[in-house]
């Protein structure tokens, strides 16, 4: 996890902690999917389905419930939740099976290149997705 931060958190940052899952959920993603590339695709979604039905499932079932991108907050170390981070890849991962993997492999590179070294948004990685595949992404929007 830590080593994908290097681009997806260091490289191209998020502007302020209301876009911190753009940070953490894009990294779990990017995460996951390298631990499925080196073992098997089916055992590594089923663990992370078991970890969606632990911890996303209770969370989003009782008073801690959020959105992945808040509006506000009480203390900042309550950001730091299972919706930030699973549920978080979890949208990443619907991006890539709406464009596909080529189309979000394309999303991603427009993504680096347009924002590499810069802090950004939820909006931004969105915009990247949405022109390098010429489509409508909209449904993302807040």
């Amino acid at each position: 996890h830590e080593y994908f931060h290097n681009w997806t958190g260091n490289r191209v940052t998020c502007r302020d902690w209301f876009h911190l899952t753009l940070k953490e959920g894009l990294t779990v993603f990017r995460d996951q999917q390298f631990s499925m590339d080196m073992t098997s695709e089916a055992v590594k979604r089923v663990g992370d389905v078991g970890a969606l039905r632990a911890y996303q499932f209770p969370e989003d079932s009782g008073p801690m419930a959020h959105p992945i991108r808040p509006e506000s907050y009480i203390a900042m170390d309550n950001f730091y939740t299972s919706t930030v981070y699973r549920k978080g890849a979890q949208v990443i991962a619907m991006y890539q099976t709406l464009l596909g993997r080529d189309g979000f492999r394309k999303g991603m590179d427009l993504y680096f290149k347009r924002h590499d070294g810069q802090a950004v948004t939820c909006d931004d990685f969105r915009a990247a997705m949405a022109d390098a595949n010429g489509g409508d992404l909209n449904q993302f929007e807040r």
